[in-house]
């Protein structure tokens, strides 16, 4: 059994997706009244984070609301390497895996997408998830996906998103070290903050190998 980090460093002034929130990380105290200290503020879809119903979907359910053990479970890691900056995943990318799906709930999507973070193009340029991939994770009972790229589409984000919180499968965006996964099922945790009546949330996203 090996235990992997998912989640990258929240960091001051990190970049972040476009007309999402600045990060601001300020000491408040640094041992003056004996203890350290510190202000963080950052938006609910800074670094590896949640999104929820509500994100996308007025009335849905908040970050608070939803069950604890929808943030975990067993995944299975959809390895999808070679894509093209701004393809989509396609049914055709995900059929060959239908079969090691029964009984999962929780899949991970590998793209290699992870090792362009902090580069120009990780915010613009990543390959997403199209409407026939969606409908045909929720055909396979996946409700939690996650995802090394910063959203769902680069392209067409709005519609996507949508499509994925109406049919209330929860999305882990910007994992980490994914390419460190070495076996094709985990226990996927990714609980986030209880942020009540918001959006999202960061996570400390992490995944333990199975023997």
């Amino acid at each position: 059994m090996s235990i992997i980090d998912l989640s990258h460093d929240i960091t001051h002034q990190m970049k972040v997706f476009p007309a999402d929130p600045a990060v601001g990380i300020l000491r408040h105290h640094y041992y003056q009244n004996g203890y350290f200290v510190s202000q963080v503020i950052f938006g609910t879809h800074t670094g590896t984070h949640i999104d929820v119903p509500v994100h996308k979907i007025k009335g849905g359910r908040t970050v608070d609301e939803e069950p604890i053990d929808k943030f975990l479970g067993r995944a299975f890691v959809l390895d999808i390497p070679g894509l093209q900056p701004l393809e989509e995943i396609t049914p055709a990318h995900l059929e060959k895996f239908a079969a090691k799906l029964e009984g999962i709930r929780a899949v991970i999507l590998r793209t290699n997408w992870g090792k362009h973070f902090g580069m120009d193009d990780f915010f613009t340029s990543f390959p997403g998830l199209s409407e026939a991939a969606v409908d045909w994770l929720f055909a396979h009972q996946i409700r939690l996906i996650g995802l090394e790229s910063p959203s769902v589409n680069a392209l067409r984000h709005q519609e996507i998103h949508t499509l994925l919180l109406e049919k209330e499968i929860l999305i882990v965006e910007s994992l980490a070290n994914v390419d460190q996964i070495p076996t094709q099922y985990v226990q996927f945790f990714a609980v986030p903050l209880k942020l009540k009546g918001l959006d999202g949330s960061p996570v400390r996203a992490f995944a333990i190998t199975e023997d």
